[in-house]
């Protein structure tokens, strides 16, 4: 079914809140909020695997 299946735009950017997001009408700007946790995350556990800052 339909609902089984992974939308185009989930394949593109890789996780379904994305689609929700926009078919909620958030801005631009709610919708890059909503990444900061995670990239905040992730920035903190690179940082021992960087060579260079």
């Amino acid at each position: 079914t339909l609902s089984n299946q992974t939308m185009p735009i989930e394949r593109l950017v890789g996780v379904a809140d994305f689609r929700k997001q926009v078919i909620a009408g958030k801005s631009e700007q709610e919708i890059r909020a909503s990444w900061e946790p995670g990239l905040s995350a992730y920035k903190t556990m690179r940082k021992k695997y960087l060579l260079y800052n």
